[in-house]
C-alpha cells in the first residue's frame, strides 16, 4: 500500500562536495538509480568555484588546501555525520593530490574523530582501492583542464609513491568547466589521451569533471578500463554491502569482483 519514500533505504551516503558542484551528488545517484539508496550532499566553500558552477580556468591551490582545513572541514564533516548515514565520501580530488597519500591518512583519522563512527572515503584512497582491486598498470590520469601542471605533478606522485604504475598525468580532460563538459567531449578526450600514451587504464580525476556516462562506451570499444573520481568513491563506500555488485553499467569496476 506505501510507496518507498527512501527513508527506509538500504544505503544513505554522505558526499562532501565544494559549494557550487552538483557533479559528485548528480553522478552517485545516477549510478545507484534504481537501487533503495539515497545521496545526502553537505558543501564546503571553494573560492575558485562561482555562481552558476562556473570554476576559475586554473584553480590556485590555497584554495585547496583551505578545504580541508580543521576549522572548516571538520565542522562540515560532523554536521553531516549526525545524520542517519552508512558511510561518506570527501568528493575532492585536488587535495588528496595536493598533501599525498600519508598525510591524507592522518586527515582521515582526525576526521574519524567527529564523524561519530561513520566510515570516511576520499577520492584518493578510493581511487587506490580500486587500481588495486582490478590490478592496473600503464595507468594515464587525466585531470581536469582547471588543474595545473604541478597539481598533476603531485596527482602522479600521489600513486607512483604507493607503488602504481602510472605513465602520464596532464590536464587533457576536456575545457570549457564543468557545466560545458559533456559524456562525448570526455569519450573523446580519453580517446587521445590513450592514443598518445598508450595507456592501459585511464583514472579521471577530478569530481566536479563529468563522466561517468562514457565509462560503459570507452571499456567495450578501446578495450581499456576507466576510472573514475566520483564512480571509485561511490564503489568504496559501498564496501562491505551487497549493493556493491548491483550497480550496473558504469564500467568493470563493479562487476568484477
Amino acid at each position: 500500500m506505501w510507496k518507498y519514500d527512501g527513508w527506509e533505504s538500504d544505503f544513505k551516503l554522505g558526499i562532501l562536495t565544494p559549494h557550487a558542484d552538483v557533479g559528485p551528488e548528480a553522478e552517485a545517484q545516477a549510478m545507484l538509480s534504481g537501487l533503495r539508496a539515497t545521496v545526502h550532499g553537505a558543501r564546503v566553500d571553494f573560492s575558485p568555484m562561482h555562481p552558476g558552477g562556473s570554476i576559475d580556468e586554473k584553480i590556485a591551490h590555497d584554495p585547496v588546501l583551505e578545504f580541508i582545513h580543521p576549522e572548516v572541514i571538520d565542522r562540515t564533516v560532523q554536521s553531516l555525520s549526525h545524520s542517519p548515514l552508512d558511510a561518506i565520501g570527501l568528493a575532492f580530488t585536488s587535495s588528496s593530490f595536493k598533501i599525498g597519500a600519508e598525510r591524507e591518512q592522518g586527515l582521515l583519522a582526525r576526521l574519524a574523530t567527529v564523524s561519530y563512527g561513520i566510515r570516511l572515503e576520499t577520492t584518493g584512497t578510493a581511487a587506490t582501492a580500486a587500481i588495486r582491486h582490478l590490478g592496473l598498470t600503464a595507468i594515464a590520469v587525466m585531470a581536469p583542464s582547471w588543474f595545473d601542471d604541478q597539481l598533476c605533478r603531485e596527482g602522479a606522485a600521489y600513486f607512483v609513491d604507493q607503488g602504481i604504475d602510472v605513465i602520464s598525468a596532464t590536464p587533457s580532460g576536456p575545457l570549457g568547466g564543468p557545466r560545458a563538459i559533456t559524456a562525448e567531449a570526455t569519450a573523446r578526450a580519453v580517446k587521445e589521451l590513450v592514443e598518445t600514451t598508450g595507456a592501459q587504464a585511464v583514472f579521471i580525476a577530478g569530481n566536479g569533471q563529468r563522466a561517468i556516462g562514457a565509462i560503459d562506451h570507452l571499456e567495450r570499444h578501446f578495450g581499456i578500463t576507466v576510472l573514475t573520481a566520483n564512480q571509485v568513491l561511490l564503489w568504496a563506500t559501498l564496501a562491505g554491502t551487497n549493493l556493491q555488485n548491483k550497480v550496473t553499467g558504469y564500467g568493470r569496476l563493479f562487476t568484477e569482483g
